[in-house]
């Protein structure tokens, strides 16, 4: 017998040893389970010690057959199950230092390596006894066969776990499935075994359905028409949802519903502390409620977004940072110890436990458009690794932190991935499209045409940078630009009479939308108006004075939160002014041409219907006169005809209808007349308030059509979703 030569490509560092040629990995002595991409990594950077390693060249050798998304996707998870093999940390590494877009530089120093024990090999054959050769033989096939039956036993009952099952759930018939805004649109439950969701009908209400994930179809839960936001206690046996303005406990039994109390308006999502206690979030705070009812404290601290780490010691918060223009997640005790601030992000982050490591986790968040997942200790508080690509195109609201996502803590994940299938289209009186303006299959649902009729303005989001800007449109060619380019949320631009400025919402610091004014140049400023509410203009009066504008961003019916309706005067320095301010919702307002009256809405008879009338300007504005209801089945959006002899609403059949209008001092209005319809998945496209426009002489209409040959949105569930992390 002789030894085997020793492999002279052997690396030592730190504790660790490498051997590239066996593919073997020892700490201390002791082998370090790694293989495939990450054991190639290694190599790879030991290769070139103090070197770059650019992704470029990772990608030539180890990804030459996958797309750029499986690359990076690869690459990162690699990276990062490197790392923990490593105990290294992407913050503080000792070992692996990440270039950011470049790639990685192996920086820990190199030390001999001990000398390899000799390895006995036979020169020759050995011959041995027969007889003590058979037994030899028999006692070799006996371990092997036992030894492939255990491991053929924990392959099997590994496999599920290793293998993501992906499958899609689609809204039930007439309902359609909108992006959070302000609130947590689906949630899965605590042990992942069904999903809550709301979704849309024609008129705009959403309504409460749960799936149970190994069924087929989800099941409405009654009495849930206007539901805002969900989340679940930690059994799973009932929902918590906010209804109306009320904060319900709902039974999954159809057991009638608890009531608890009056919700905080906006309602972003609650936490359940302990038994006799949630905390909730909104956009006006934080507050303190019980499970069996009572009326919420308001909270002196604020916690939007919270969740209560496993040990219930500490709670995990999203909250705006000024310092760096996004969100950041932090964590703190309950009792009010010291902050631990971790990670940006352009949406709320929440904490998942691990199924394959115990007593470890993610932060799952939105950064850029793509869902991530950053390895996460509770027990420690600290972040290791890089950060995991799990899906693209997940949908986040800058001003709120509001995004598409849930996850369990076993081993279940949901998102939804934002579609563009709309394009704004004029039609004739009877729906039959004449023209196109703007981009094709795009998450649009309304614009505003320029009162010459030669632009048009168009709210675009762009998924990537989590922002909306404006566009203008030509009405002839058709040829676009932008008109803003900062990071933030702009929507619901009127036009100012002389066609020189536009109005519009503007959300962007983590605050409630704000109204903007800004010319038509990219280099003009922008003036922002006094904050108050979810400040959404409507219309701009033809004398150039007032801007109307509701100070809640959901004029529809079942909306939990009472809106008004105010003005911007412009002629005192944007002084707002309440206009209609009662216990109704009202909302929508529009000026008459001759702005001697103004349309709205209003829910005073328990639906919200078309309104009318008379207003005067003066020195303190205000409606004078009877009311008059125009509509008789639902209304939430409203346009005039340019000489005012017809006014037009979109119904909650979702269908347009025209009011004809005798002018005079005591103007008539005609019974409404049912035009075309406007299919409900259009107005599911994005966040962006409903509507549609009118052509000066009222015969044609400008709405979202939507592109039947792209499926709408849909939520996709991913179980043993973690396994998808793993190269």
């Amino acid at each position: 017998m002789r030894p085997l030569p020793e492999p002279s490509s052997r690396r030592a560092f730190g504790p660790f040893e490498f051997d590239p040629v066996a593919g073997d990995l020892r700490k201390h002595g002791h082998r370090i389970r790694l293989a495939g991409q990450p054991l190639q990594i290694l190599s790879a950077l030991l290769l070139r010690p103090g070197e770059l390693v650019s992704r470029e060249t990772l990608q030539r050798q180890l990804w030459a057959d996958s797309t750029h998304v499986d690359f990076d996707q690869g690459l990162n998870a690699a990276v990062n199950k490197l790392r923990q093999a490593l105990s290294d940390s992407a913050d503080q590494p000792r070992y692996i230092e990440t270039l950011p877009g470049r790639g990685y530089r192996f920086m820990a120093p190199m030390v001999p390596a001990a000398p390899a024990k000799p390895v006995l090999a036979f020169s020759a054959p050995t011959f041995l006894p027969r007889r003590v050769s058979a037994q030899l033989a028999l006692a070799a096939l006996v371990v092997a066969a036992l030894a492939g039956f255990f491991l053929g036993r924990r392959q099997t009952a590994a496999s599920p776990a290793l293998r993501p099952a992906r499958f899609a759930v689609s809204p039930p018939a007439g309902f359609n499935f909108e992006s959070g805004v302000s609130r947590q649109t689906f949630a899965l439950s605590p042990d992942g075994t069904r999903l809550a969701f709301t979704a849309a009908d024609a008129s705009g209400a959403s309504h409460l359905f749960v799936r149970e994930l190994n069924g087929l179809e989800p099941r409405l839960l009654p009495e849930t028409a206007g539901t805002h936001t969900v989340f679940w206690p930690p059994d799973g046996r009932s929902l918590f949802a906010s209804i109306q303005g009320q904060l319900r406990r709902v039974a999954l039994d159809n057991s009638p519903q608890i009531t608890l109390g009056d919700a905080p308006s906006f309602l972003f999502s609650g936490a359940w502390l302990r038994p006799d206690r949630l905390i909730l979030s909104s956009n006006h705070g934080s507050y303190f409620g019980s499970p069996s009812g009572g009326t919420p404290e308001p909270s002196k601290d604020s916690f939007p977004w919270p969740q209560i780490l496993p040990g219930g010691e500490n709670i995990l918060y999203t909250v705006w940072d000024p310092k760096v223009n996004r969100f950041r997640a932090h964590v703190r005790p309950l009792d009010g110890g010291t902050l631990a601030p971790l990670l940006e992000s352009d949406s709320r982050v929440a904490y998942t436990a691990s199924s394959l490591t115990p007593q470890t986790g993610y932060l799952l968040y939105v950064r850029a458009g793509t869902l991530l997942a950053h390895p996460f200790d509770p027990r420690s508080l600290r972040l290791s690794g890089e950060a995991v690509s799990v899906a693209s195109k997940v949908y986040s609201f800058l001003p709120t932190g509001a995004a598409d996502f849930s996850v369990s803590d076993q081993g279940t994940l949901a998102y939804t991935t934002l579609v563009g299938r709309s394009q704004i289209t004029w039609v004739d009186r009877q729906g039959r499209p004449l023209s196109t303006i703007g981009p094709a299959n795009a998450p649009v649902k309304a614009g505003r045409l320029s009162p010459d009729g030669k632009s048009f303005a168009l709210a675009l989001y762009d998924v990537e940078r989590a922002a909306q800007n404006l566009w203008i449109y030509d009405t002839q060619s058709n040829a676009g630009r932008q008109l803003t380019l900062a990071p933030g949320v702009r929507d619901s631009a009127v036009w100012s009479p002389d066609g020189k400025k536009l109005a519009h919402l503007y959300g962007f610091d983590g605050m409630p939308p704000r109204l903007a004014i800004r010319g038509l140049a990219e280099s003009e400023p922008v003036e922002l108006l006094p904050s108050g509410g979810f400040q959404t203009p409507t219309d701009w009066s033809s004398d150039g004075r007032f801007i109307a504008f509701a100070n809640n961003g959901f004029p529809r019916f079942a909306n939990e939160d009472q809106g008004d309706i105010l003005l911007a005067d412009l002629h005192q320095k944007g002084k707002i002014i309440p206009l209609l301010s009662s216990r109704f919702h009202e909302a929508n307002a529009s000026f008459s041409p001759d702005a001697k009256w103004l349309a709205f809405t209003s829910n005073e008879s328990g639906r919200s219907e078309l309104y009318l009338q008379a207003f005067e300007g003066g020195e303190s504005p205000h409606l004078v006169g009877p009311r008059h209801r125009a509509s008789e089945r639902g209304a939430r959006a409203v346009r005039w005809r340019r000489d005012g002899r017809e006014l037009f609403y979109l119904g909650f059949d979702g269908r347009v209808h025209s009011i004809a209008v005798t002018p005079g001092p005591a103007p008539k209005f005609g019974p409404p007349q049912p035009l075309f319809a406007v299919a409900p998945a259009a107005f599911a496209a994005t966040h962006s308030i409903v509507g549609f426009e009118v052509s000066p002489d009222g015969q044609r209409f400008a709405i979202p059509i939507v592109n039947p040959a792209i499926d709408g949105t849909s939520i996709v569930v991913v179980q043993n979703w973690e396994a998808s992390l793993r190269p």
